[in-house]
């Protein structure tokens, strides 16, 4: 396989054209008036998207060193949109800018790369002091003019708000398809917990990286699960065709190699994950999810073994969602009364505060249960654009919720960027209003708004200068953390490499 290799600024420039045409694509997508992308979508209608994790992932570019700098930049969008649930477009003007100003800084020297990263880090953290001083608190008013910003659909924020308060800052909340045009709130009973896949070959909806099974079978056991023998039994009288989530201490060896050969095959859609917990807290959480779902937890204390067992130990769900590092179970078709009241028990009589907490958290889970919001529509590709409209408006409105708001516009980064010591954030951190101006067609106004009192801004819709946080123009606080962050990460990569090195591809596009 022949390689190509380029060195130094000419290498490190190659990369970052591709940051360059990414940003160039995705930065007319923000702000309140921002414009949208229209995107190829093979086999279906085109799709409209006005989010940036939407372009990003649907860009690929033929040059391999400007291909190597758009996935830099889409691992940084990625983890905006997973961690703070919005930000991508923020994040991707922030990124080309610092990068910029960072290539500048360096120039023809490379010597110079290690006291720019130094440069970046301290940077960094002078920028989110200054920030952390902006923040303040959500209150209940705040909820659904977050949920608009994000989505800019006053309907969606309605329901999004809605959704919020029904099970909070860290609840479930889950889009769907609904049965009937228009868009309406559910509470189901379902939970979620903080383990995801076991492997990445389980992964069947692979643009957004998880796994999605319709009314599975679903497995507890109480052990590791290695063996072949131990599993074949059961995944047989399931049958083939079907859904299945296994919930184990581990899978391991040749039971989970057996497992992701037959979802890779089609036979199965197949998700093992790994309890959450350890010790009595793993065996009590088994018991719970048994209790949500109608499964009998294959336990190793009461002499059951796995390969005995056939598909009556299995519990089933409306729906579950497997990521990375989540799982979601929507719908579970059991009973939990007892359990609940087994629990409620437990709590009345229980002295230690530890456990009281413990308690509270499974009663929680088990009595709480998942907003659902369901959206009916004509087609696949209206419905694929409200639902990414819905999904950054719950993350942002929960990140707010979390970690307080900010005044919005890109006002809170611009008076970051006021008194910054250092000129690269000086100059990347007022990039997002400026393009913001740019997109409204208000361009004379940088100046205006940067030399204004401190919280003022441009409500882009109506064109008039206001005090951001009184009219409700915010931004959460943990969104513009992460693509601070996220930009300061591509940057250090985009410059810190001396050698890039490609696979050369001859001129029917094949590896030479």
């Amino acid at each position: 396989m022949a390689k190509e290799i380029l060195k130094g600024r000419e290498a490190r420039e190659r990369v970052k054209a591709g940051v360059d045409r990414a940003a160039d694509a995705v930065a007319p997508t923000l702000g309140a008036v921002g414009m949208t992308a229209l995107i190829e979508w093979p086999g279906l209608d085109p799709v409209t998207a006005d989010d940036g994790i939407t372009i990003l992932r649907n860009l690929e570019f033929t040059d391999p060193y400007e291909n190597m700098g758009l996935q830099l930049l889409k691992k940084g969008g990625m983890r905006s949109s997973a961690e703070g649930g919005d930000g991508t477009a923020t994040t991707t003007v922030l990124t080309q800018a610092l990068a910029s100003a960072a290539f500048e800084e360096v120039g023809e020297d490379s010597y110079k790369i290690r006291e720019v990263r130094e440069r970046l880090d301290a940077g960094l953290v002078e920028a989110l002091a200054y920030l952390d001083t902006l923040s303040v608190p959500v209150e209940d008013k705040d909820i659904e003019r977050i949920a608009e910003v994000s989505s800019l659909d006053a309907d969606v924020a309605k329901l999004v708000a809605e959704a919020v308060r029904t099970v909070g800052s860290t609840g479930a909340i889950t889009v769907e398809k609904g049965a009937k045009l228009g868009y309406y709130l559910e509470t189901v009973r379902g939970l979620r917990f903080e383990k995801g896949l076991i492997s990445p070959y389980f992964i069947n909806d692979h643009e957004n990286t998880q796994t999605v099974l319709t009314d599975p079978y679903i497995i507890l056991v109480d052990r590791t699960v290695s063996l072949n023998e131990q599993i074949i039994p059961l995944l047989t009288d399931i049958g083939i065709g079907t859904h299945i989530l296994l919930v184990a201490t581990d899978v391991q060896g040749m039971a989970l190699a057996s497992l992701a050969k037959n979802a890779m095959q089609g036979i199965a859609t197949i998700a093992c994950v790994m309890n959450p917990y350890n010790a009595s807290p793993a065996r009590d959480f088994l018991f719970d999810l048994a209790a949500l779902t109608g499964a009998t937890v294959v336990s190793e204390e009461k002499g059951m073994r796995l390969e005995d067992m056939r598909k009556d130990v299995c519990g089933r769900a409306e729906k579950v969602t497997v990521t990375r590092d989540r799982t979601t179970i929507i719908g579970g078709k059991g009973n939990p009364a007892e359990r609940v009241k087994e629990l409620q028990t437990k709590l009345e009589s229980t002295t230690s505060d530890f456990q009281k907490g413990e308690l509270k958290d499974r009663l929680a889970a088990l009595t709480g249960g998942i907003g659902v919001i369901r959206v009916g529509v004509y087609t696949d590709t209206e419905y694929n654009a409200k639902k990414y409209k819905f999904d950054n408006a719950i993350s942002s409105t929960q990140a707010a919720m979390q970690e307080g708001i900010l005044p919005g516009g890109g006002i809170a980064l611009m008076e970051a960027a006021k008194g910054h010591s250092d000129s690269m954030f000086s100059k990347a951190m007022v990039a997002p209003f400026n393009q913001m101006c740019e997109n409204a067609g208000m361009e004379n106004c940088k100046n205006v708004v940067f030399e204004s009192a401190k919280g003022y801004g441009i409500d882009f819709v109506t064109g008039s200068m206001v005090h951001m946080m009184k009219v409700g123009i915010v931004d959460p606080h943990k969104v513009v953390r992460t693509a601070l962050e996220s930009a300061v990460a591509i940057t250090k990569h985009l410059i810190s490499f001396e050698t890039a090195i490609t696979v050369v591809k001859d001129t029917d596009g094949k590896t030479a």
